[in-house]
């Protein structure tokens, strides 16, 4: 890979990060009003037509796509031969089904919970992906990664640290307690299984057709489950038009580069430089919707971001522990400086 491409990849890496984080704002004022599916239907349907835009602006140029051999057996096991087209197939419908499940828990979350405390633990996706990056694309992890896996842990723990004053195994059970933190774990597990296929199917294909199908795909399963459930979808174009709109319009850019990027860097660089955007959404989470004790969010969210970090950077494992003792002691420093003053005791 030439340094030039890796330029390549990361812009396009860094434009996917601030697109879905303003996605995600967008996406919670829309939940603010109106139940997840109906949301959810629109969103997805206004990220479909700007692919078939994107689709429809490169065939007249020209380009249109074809779908090339997987280069191995369905899930590399052995003897599950499928030609290039059934592979694809079942690939994209794998992708669809975990991707729509996934959004509507994602939805969930940021609906009940502040963005700024659940949006963070979406960092687990990397330590998640050691395993399914391993199993879908034989990549073999380092020694290393078990340093950010740790970073990432002690980070999720600094987001609740006020409930220390209650025990030291609080902070743990605020994660399984606060419902939309929980919920992003689910979203981060499933995000580690769709990120790799997500590659693999760019590879057969290319970014666009990719996202097209995908979004059709979405719009298919938002549509029928908002059929079945009865779901008022005509009541959010009423109300928040514009902000469904933007949701789906940066939904579309930020898949359409991350898509994208994968012909350049590695899928787990790209998936690290997106989760960048935490910091982002614990600034625009405090911002926007005035979400409180941004402070430790904000802290938290850069340990587990040094955390991600480490996983993609090819750091040796003196230069792993050189990044996690600084983030450590900048982490300590933080807490230190922002600490809250115990009260007093009054005598008579």
């Amino acid at each position: 890979m030439s340094e030039n491409l890796s330029s390549v990849g990361l812009a396009m890496a860094g434009a996917t990060s601030i697109s879905n984080v303003i996605k995600d704002v967008a996406a919670k004022k829309v939940l603010e009003r109106h139940e997840v599916i109906a949301s959810g239907f629109w969103i997805r349907l206004f990220a479909a037509l700007t692919f078939g835009v994107a689709l429809a602006f490169r065939a007249m140029n020209g380009l249109l796509p074809d779908i090339k051999p997987s280069g191995g057996p369905l899930f590399g096991v052995a003897g599950w031969d499928a030609s290039p087209l059934e592979t694809w197939i079942v690939y994209l419908t794998i992708e669809v089904i975990l991707v729509a499940c996934n959004t509507i828990i994602m939805f969930r979350a940021i609906q009940i919970t502040p963005i700024s405390v659940c949006m963070p633990y979406i960092s687990f996706t990397p330590v998640f992906l050691i395993a399914t990056d391993y199993w879908i694309n034989d990549v073999i992890p380092e020694k290393q990664y078990w340093i950010g896996v740790f970073l990432i842990f002690i980070g999720s723990i600094v987001m609740h640290r006020e409930l220390f004053a209650y025990g030291w195994l609080e902070p743990i059970k605020a994660i399984y307690r606060e419902r939309g933190c929980l919920y992003m774990l689910i979203v981060g597990f499933v995000n580690a299984i769709t990120n790799p296929i997500d590659a693999k199917l760019v590879r057969m294909t290319d970014a666009f057709a990719q996202a097209f199908a995908f979004g059709c795909g979405m719009v298919l399963f938002f549509g029928i489950l908002a059929l079945l459930r009865r779901s008022p979808t005509g009541e959010v174009i009423k109300s928040v038009p514009l902000w469904a709109l933007l949701a789906g319009l940066l939904e579309a850019t930020a898949l359409i580069f991350q898509l994208a990027s994968h012909n350049y860097l590695p899928v787990a660089i790209t998936i690290s430089i997106k989760r960048a955007g935490i910091i982002l959404t614990v600034l625009l989470g405090w911002l926007v919707f005035k979400e409180r004790g941004i402070g430790d969010k904000l802290i938290a969210s850069c340990v587990m971001l040094a955390g991600a970090i480490i996983f993609y950077a090819k750091l040796s494992m003196n230069q792993g522990l050189m990044v996690a003792g600084i983030t450590l002691i900048g982490m300590g420093l933080a807490l230190y400086v922002t600490r809250k003053p115990t009260p007093q005791i009054e005598t008579a």
